[in-house]
């Protein structure tokens, strides 16, 4: 987290990241186009860090994560991930076996705390299924034992491990949800939304838990992916922004926010709700034109021209790089022909 101490060290490297999805219609399921879900994605993730992956409905950052633990087959690219022996590994070559291994350390939390848990089991089976799956502990007390611990962690009655998942309401069951990826001691989680299916008054919790975490679970790391760009605010240390299967602009949190390099940013800072009414009264309102690109026809050139106010001819005919316009002890990429030269909005 922001005021969380973490090294420097690599613990997830992504390489040129793809997935497309074919396209097909018919009885003979023809193949009539690409989706390019993800298109050249590459970040890197420090060991006790949080990156958030922010961006609309439908821009790949849910396929970018499921694709770091294989749960979706990357069509290419590399997923580094270093071992505890510092070794790096890549992920999309290992075998089905050796990723089931692997999962011990990256576990996924998902966005529904309803469909993620299974109603025919107790809250003990659920935290303790990861633990007997992989043999990583002994005997029935042991494994109490632990769940205990575990819902103690997340700040839910070991008493209630016994029942199962509809005598809870959706911010306790996300916490067993919680409970479950944490059960086989993780170095890295991906929270895939976690808070969206939640009441507004339910969400400060499991957010403030998730830091609470981080901070007692030393070197635990998380990618954050969310729609929302003031729920990671205080939660991340980096944010990467994603449109249509690309990243268009990564900084440090802080950075992003008081001066964004890249109109979409700009676009979503603006449609962030501000609690300060002094704030929000000088805040110059930004509306994009148009739709979403379809990722199955994206529009040449830069993605994001059809909807910039800010767009150019060169805008419409060539992509831009993702380039780094920081330093090297703060570096923050860009993919924009002319972030050089805007003055975008953010928040002080």
């Amino acid at each position: 987290m922001k005021d969380n101490e973490h090294t420097a060290r690599p613990i997830v490297e992504v390489r040129g990241l793809r997935k497309y999805f074919e396209s097909t219609r018919g009885l003979l399921r023809k193949t009539v186009g690409t989706v390019k879900a993800v298109d050249d994605v590459s970040f890197t993730i420090n060991e006790g860090e949080t990156l958030a992956l922010v961006g609309e409905s439908g821009c790949g950052k849910t396929t970018t994560g499921r694709c770091m633990i294989r749960a979706v087959e990357p069509t290419d690219g590399k997923i580094l991930y270093s071992l505890d022996n510092g070794n790096p590994v890549d992920i999309t070559s290992l075998s089905k076996e050796a990723v089931r291994r692997l999962r011990r350390k990256i576990r996924l939390v998902f966005q529904d705390p309803y469909s993620s848990l299974n109603p025919r089991m107790t809250v003990f089976q659920i935290i303790a299924e990861p633990l007997i799956i992989n043999k990583l502990i002994k005997g029935t007390g042991a494994a109490r034992d632990r769940v205990a611990e575990l819902l103690r962690m997340v700040r839910l009655d070991p008493s209630l491990m016994d029942r199962y998942p509809h005598a809870f309401s959706g911010g306790q069951r996300q916490r067993i949800a919680i409970a479950r990826a944490l059960a086989p001691n993780p170095r890295f989680l991906i929270a895939d939304e976690p808070v969206s299916a939640l009441d507004v008054s339910v969400q400060a919790q499991v957010l403030n838990l998730l830091k609470e975490l981080q901070h007692k679970l030393e070197g635990l790391t998380y990618l954050f992916v969310a729609h929302n760009l003031s729920v990671v605010k205080y939660q991340s240390d980096r944010i990467a922004i994603m449109y249509v299967g690309k990243i268009v602009e990564l900084a440090e949190t802080e950075q992003l926010f008081t001066q964004p390099l890249h109109p979409y940013t700009e676009a979503l800072i603006a449609a962030a709700p501000e609690p300060d009414p002094r704030v929000a009264r000088t805040k110059k309102r930004v509306v994009l034109a148009g739709d979403v690109a379809n990722p199955a026809d994206p529009p040449s050139g830069c993605y994001f021209h059809p909807r910039c106010p800010y767009a150019r001819e060169i805008c419409r005919t060539t992509e831009p790089e993702l380039r780094n316009l920081g330093t090297p002890e703060q570096p923050r990429s860009v993919a924009c022909h002319f972030a050089h030269e805007l003055s975008l909005q953010g928040i002080q």
